[in-house]
């Protein structure tokens, strides 16, 4: 993708997939974009075998076609119910006045994006216990259609109903388990946070948290292998311990990240651009000629005389112009227009402008001040920023540490 540019103006892009790649999009909720990530396929998959050969054995009676299309359409049914659970967190979460960017089905269930964190402890304990409560209240549902279903005769929908039942009601249970990423870890966060006043420890008390219970799932996940013999099994809470695992550490270190960053202005280590600036007269000839193969740029500015900026070329749009064209073509015809681009300014923080390119997929950013264009702040450079700061960090501490045995 271009360092700043969008399809549309100003639209997100479809959602990324959650283990990275991309997502398919499939509609909006509530204004909320709703995608299936492509590791989706996989637990689909497993799930629908898995309740055909449950279907088989306990209705070896009934139609190989019903059970099959029972156990494909539980499957669905199933997926649904996750994306109702996050569906009840987006819906408070728009209530309290937080952006909802996406919902996204996985692997391992569903995530939301929101925009930005809750504001008030209270805001974060009642959207992370709204996903439960639905998953609670669709598992009794379920259970209770059951029961209605299992008193005409047992048959493979009373047996997929009923196993709907109690997933729901698993899940439920064990997202209330107390640790991030789960539901349970926001609402603990929201508990210390409300007692302690500090979100930034309540984040660290419920990331320790969300290790302890992924820890705990691969040694139940281990010793179900080894001692049982039932591999898939404890491979399966393995793998889902270790995903926990990844994912508890994600808040502390995005909490590091945004205290580091908001110090830090784009002014201070935005990257000058005078090189790439062009006339929206010039030519594509020339400018692949002089920018591009002279000095090897790949994105130009477009500005007028008085730096103001007009768009940007990128050089995957200088490279589709014909040859025969190119002595014709200007660059104020073939830019990306500045009201299509993302921009920052330079006393925005660093840490704003790193999560403008992340919720876009960007490299780069222009920074404007003013109309005028100062230069452009890229991904890698706040990184270096990050990194920089982080080995001052250690430093301190190590020599911290040294004045204390001493």
């Amino acid at each position: 993708m271009s360092p700043a540019r969008v399809s549309g103006s100003n639209q997100a892009p479809p959602p990324a997939g959650v283990f990275g790649g991309s997502a398919w999009r499939l509609g909006r909720i509530f204004g909320i974009e709703i995608a299936i990530d492509q590791s989706w396929l996989l637990i689909f998959g497993l799930v629908t075998f898995s309740l055909a050969g449950r279907m088989t054995i306990e209705h070896e009676a009934s139609a190989a076609i019903e059970r099959w299309g029972v156990a494909v359409a539980a499957s669905l049914v199933f997926f649904a119910s996750l994306l109702l659970h996050e569906l009840g967190h987006s819906v408070v979460a728009l209530q309290t006045g937080l952006e909802v960017r996406s919902i996204t089905l996985f692997l391992f269930g569903g995530v939301a994006q929101l925009g930005s964190e809750p504001r008030r402890p209270k805001d974060e304990i009642w959207i992370a216990l709204a996903g439960p409560a639905v998953s609670a209240a669709l598992g009794l549902g379920f259970l209770t259609l059951a029961d209605v279903l299992s008193a005409a005769g047992s048959s493979p929908l009373s047996s997929a109903t009923a196993w709907l039942g109690s997933i729901n009601l698993a899940l439920a249970i064990f997202n209330l388990a107390p640790g991030f990423p789960l539901d349970g870890g926001r609402v603990l966060r929201g508990i210390v946070w409300g007692v302690t006043g500090s979100f930034e420890r309540a984040t660290q008390v419920a990331s320790t948290g969300g290790a302890i219970v992924a820890r705990t799932l691969m040694a139940m996940g281990a010793i179900l292998a080894l001692a049982t013999g039932q591999l898939l099994g404890g491979l399966w809470l393995v793998l889902i311990g270790w995903f926990l695992l990844q994912a508890a550490r994600g808040p502390a270190q995005a909490m590091r990240l945004e205290r580091t960053l908001g110090e830090i202005r784009v002014g201070d280590v935005m990257e000058p651009v005078a090189r790439a600036f062009v006339g929206p007269s010039l030519s594509v000839a020339s400018a692949l000629q002089d920018k591009v193969l002279l000095h090897g740029l790949r994105t130009l500015y477009v500005v007028e005389s008085d730096f103001r900026l007009l768009g940007i070329v990128t050089l995957r749009e200088l490279a589709a112009v014909p040859p025969e064209q190119r002595a014709s073509c200007r660059l104020g015809d073939l830019m990306t227009p500045v009201a299509d681009l993302h921009l920052t300014s330079s006393d925005e923080s660093g840490w704003r402008a790193l999560e403008e390119m992340a919720s876009y997929r960007l490299n780069q950013l222009p920074v404007v001040d003013g109309g005028r264009l100062r230069g452009c702040v890229s991904r890698e450079g706040l990184l270096n920023v990050l990194h920089a700061a982080i080995a001052l960090e250690r430093q301190g501490d190590a020599a911290g540490t040294r004045l204390k045995t001493t």
